[in-house]
This record gives structure tokens, C-alpha cells and sequence, in this order.
């Protein structure tokens, strides 16, 4: 069973709410298997994180680049929020070792954004 306070250990992280944690692992085909499941699948904690994450970016890119254009600042978000990176990331924090997937899912290795 996967242990998610190993992953709130590695990232330095305590979450209030664990099924909300639980959740954020769980990909679609781990609820298609598993029916009888309480959880949810992450797809809209997915969206929300997204457009959080290209907020916060958006607002970084802003203040520290005033002389940018909004053409040069969009380049810029989009070479740093993108599914590429995202997934790069979450794959250097080891995120990919506590999701939820089906057993398919899992034999066919990292999901991809």
C-alpha cells in the first residue's frame, strides 16, 4: 500500500486534508478498476492545479520582467508551464511512485500530462 506520508516527508510538506492528497494521485483508470472505491479521480484538482500554477508563474514573470512584452512574457510562461516540464518535475520529486493507476496504467509506465 502506498504510504503518502513518505511523500509528505520527502517534500517537507504536512497536508490538512490526506483524501484530498489521496485523491491527487489517483488517475481515472485506478477508479475504473477499483469501483467500489470512496475516492475520486484527480482530473479536476488537475485543471484547478494548472491554472493555479500558471497564475502564480504569470505573476512571477510579470513583476520580474517589466520591460517584457506580453508577447515575451506568454513565451515564457508556455516554456515553463507546460506538460513537459510539469512532468519532469513531478518525476524529479519521485510524484510518480505514489500514483494510484490501474494495473494496465502501471505496466505501461509514466503518465504522461
Amino acid at each position: 500500500m502506498i504510504q503518502f506520508s513518505d511523500f509528505e516527508k520527502k517534500i517537507k510538506v504536512v497536508f490538512k486534508d490526506k483524501d484530498l492528497l489521496k485523491q491527487s494521485f489517483t488517475h481515472r483508470s485506478y477508479i475504473n478498476e477499483n469501483p467500489r472505491t470512496a475516492l475520486s479521480h484527480n482530473e479536476r484538482l488537475e485543471f484547478l492545479g494548472d491554472a493555479v500554477l500558471e497564475l502564480v508563474v504569470t505573476n512571477f514573470l510579470y513583476k520580474k520582467y517589466p520591460q517584457y512584452t506580453e508577447g515575451e512574457l506568454t513565451s515564457l510562461r508556455s516554456a515553463l508551464v507546460n506538460a513537459v516540464i510539469i512532468s519532469e518535475v513531478a518525476g524529479d520529486i519521485g510524484m510518480n511512485d505514489y500514483l494510484l493507476l490501474s494495473k494496465g496504467e502501471a505496466r505501461g509506465g509514466q503518465i504522461r500530462g
